[in-house]
Parts: structure tokens; C-alpha cells; sequence
């Protein structure tokens, strides 16, 4: 996954950095100079048929796509999505996309405003571009008719912040997205008017700084319960009706630096249960710096892992809560360390043990689990 730095208070990224000339899931690539869209800044994208009209009720995989800002300075920060449509008939169509950013978008925007959601963190993030023009989304919805939309304005710290958009809109265009701290220069700028150079990948290693780094689980085959031998609708550690059982956590980790002293990482959950009773899980970690995703046949007891595990006795837990797991700092630095010169792409996680609480998992309507790496 790509990490882009802010320069002078600004990142903008085209979108076809992210998708490329084969999107697939639903988007359709239109090249430079392409379409009945004039004004893109290059090759842009629409979801599934320029004319048609739909759209999906809650954030499925479909259409999914993502990156990372590195923020130097707590603040609130504009999202800004450069969008169009062929056709405003009828109106209310063709002029959305779900987002996510870190593990929920509600909880860090900056009011107190009740968004619409799509599940899993997403929200709504809306325009209504002219025919054939090209505007920044700029407002989250609400979902009750008449209140006021809110300001598509997040609140974030310093550290990597994950931002992933996935698909709402049959027929809505997508050229390039922003991030802007409000109160910048960059904040004053005409922004429809004004060139701006293009956020570069950051290729400096991203955790040296006293950064934090969070990792979601980003696809349903990449949380798994071994009993099931499939993706869930919420994560059972130590046992489901079917008796003992692992839960497998697989994450893309490109943004973990190598070389930087991580000074704690853990786990951070969504209660989907209210749980008490006694609980004592171990934690090991894959021995691998390119996890694959679960599999029937390639389940979390079906690999190999390091010999060293991190003990995990949870207390209670309380639905709708949020926890985190024991420190797993050492497994992380233990695999790198495995792992050598290899590149890092995704690292994988099995949690056993005994006792049983309940997680919400990515298919479900809360909040995947995430993995939260902070450096020393």
C-alpha cells in the first residue's frame, strides 16, 4: 500500500496510482483525453456503466481501494474527492462512494454528527457534479432527510492513517483525491482553480519518528475462524459452538518499518459479544514476511509459525466496546528478524487458547479488527 507525504500542508494523489490501467471489481479505466468528461487531470475512473443507475447499500468489498498519508502534526484535515457524472437523471444518482479512514470515519470527524454508514467503519461521502463537470466532494451524508451534511473534515494525529474508499455509485467518476490541514496555506487555495503537484510515495521508511502505524484488515478471507473454514461474521477465540478453535488475522504490512524499534504493537478489537468468564489465549506469528490469505485449504493450523508466543488473559469484555491484546512487539521484530533482507509484504497472526470472547470481524457491520504499531 502506497504512503504519501503532505507537502506544505497538501497531498493529492490520482487515482490511477492507485487502480492503474486493469482496476477491475466494478471500475472501468478511461484514458487521458477519454469520455464525455473534459477537465481530468489524466486517466480517471467510473463504476461499472457510465449511464446506468444503483447503487450499493453498505461497503462490500466490491470496488475497494486504498493508500496512507503520513501526518507530521495533529489536525484536522479536509478530504476532497475530485468527481463528475454523464447524467443528472436522475438527480440523486451517480454521486457517491463509501469511505473509511483508520478503523471508522464516524469517530473522527470533528462535530458530533450521526453519518450514514455503510458498515465496517465506511460513510458516505457525496457530490452532485454537473453533467459532465468535475467538482470536490466535500461533505460526508447524514442519513436523516433535512439535517445538514457534514464537512468531509477528520481529526488525526500524528503517525500513518490509513484512507480506503470502495464503491457506492453506479456511474460515478473519480480523478484524483486530496488531503488538506485546514488552517494551511494550502487551506485558503482556490482548490477547483489552483495546479497542485502530485503527492510522491513516500520511500522513506515511515516508523522512525515516534510515528503510529494502524493496519486494518482490509478483505473477509483475511480474518478466519478454523472451525469454520471460511470467513465470519464476527471472531470466536478459543472456542465456537463446534468446540476448541484458532482465529487467523492477516495483514498487509508494507507500512511496518523494518528498521525502526518498534516500541509496542498489539491488537485492537470490537467486543461483538459481552463476554465474562476466565480466558487465556497465546498469540504466534507466522513464519513469514508474505502471509497469503486464508483458505479452506490453506487455514491459520494449516502454517507454519515461530516458536516464541505471546501469552494473552483478557478481562471482560462488553459489546460494542473496543479492547486491545497483550503486546505482541517481540513476535513482530522476531519474524523481521526471520525474515532477513525478504520483503515485507503482509504478516500473519493465530490466536488460540482457552475461554471464549467474541470480535467483530470484517464482514461484519462494526469495526474489523486492527493491527497498531507504535515506534519508539
Amino acid at each position: 500500500m502506497a504512503t504519501y507525504k503532505l507537502n506544505n500542508g497538501r497531498a493529492k494523489i490520482q487515482i490511477e496510482e492507485l487502480l492503474g490501467r486493469n482496476p477491475g471489481n466494478g471500475w472501468v479505466y478511461q484514458a487521458p483525453g477519454a469520455g464525455n468528461n473534459p477537465g481530468a487531470e489524466g486517466a480517471h475512473y467510473y463504476y461499472k456503466s457510465q449511464t446506468q443507475q444503483g447503487s450499493l447499500k453498505t461497503a462490500t468489498p466490491a470496488g475497494r481501494f486504498s493508500f496512507q498519508i503520513d501526518v507530521e502534526d495533529r489536525g484536522t484535515y479536509s478530504i476532497l474527492l475530485r468527481a463528475s457524472r454523464d447524467t443528472i437523471n436522475p438527480p440523486d444518482a451517480r454521486n457517491d462512494i463509501w469511505i473509511k479512514v483508520d478503523g471508522g470515519t464516524q469517530g473522527l470527524i470533528p462535530g458530533n454528527q450521526n453519518l450514514t454508514s455503510g458498515g465496517n467503519g465506511f460513510v458516505k461521502f457525496k457530490s452532485s457534479p454537473p453533467p459532465n463537470k468535475w467538482v470536490d466532494a466535500k461533505i460526508f451524508s447524514t442519513p436523516q432527510h433535512g439535517d445538514a451534511n457534514a464537512p468531509s473534515d477528520v481529526v488525526l494525529t500524528k503517525g500513518i492513517h490509513t484512507i480506503v474508499f470502495a464503491a457506492r455509485s453506479t456511474g460515478y467518476h473519480i480523478d484524483s483525491v486530496q488531503i488538506i490541514r485546514k488552517g494551511s496555506a494550502a487551506d485558503a487555495l482556490d482548490l477547483d482553480s489552483t495546479p497542485v503537484t502530485k503527492a510522491e510515495p513516500d520511500t522513506v521508511g515511515v516508523g522512525a519518528r515516534g510515528d503510529t502505524v494502524t493496519i486494518g484488515i482490509d478483505a473477509k478471507h483475511d480474518d478466519f475462524e478454523s472451525n469454520k473454514a471460511a470467513a465470519s461474521n464476527d471472531l470466536e477465540f478459543g472456542r465456537d459452538g463446534g468446540g476448541a478453535q484458532s482465529v487467523g488475522l492477516r495483514f498487509e504490512a508494507a507500512a511496518i518499518d523494518k528498521e525502526a524499534d518498534i516500541k509496542a504493537a498489539y491488537f485492537v478489537f470490537q467486543a461483538a459479544e459481552t463476554s465474562k468468564g476466565a480466558a487465556h489465549f497465546e498469540i504466534e506469528v507466522e513464519n513469514t514476511l508474505s502471509a497469503k490469505t486464508y483458505s479452506a485449504g490453506n487455514a491459520p493450523d494449516d502454517r507454519s509459525y515461530l516458536d516464541a508466543d505471546v501469552d494473552w488473559n483478557p478481562g471482560a469484555w462488553k459489546e460494542g466496546k473496543t479492547y486491545k491484546s497483550a503486546d505482541i512487539a517481540d513476535l513482530i521484530e522476531a519474524v523481521l528478524k526471520e525474515g532477513g533482507t525478504d520483503a515485507l509484504d503482509a504478516l500473519a497472526f493465530r490466536i488460540s487458547g482457552t475461554g471464549e470472547r467474541v470480535a467483530e470481524a470484517f464482514e461484519s457491520d462494526g469495526q474489523a479488527p486492527q493491527l497498531v504499531v507504535e515506534y519508539a
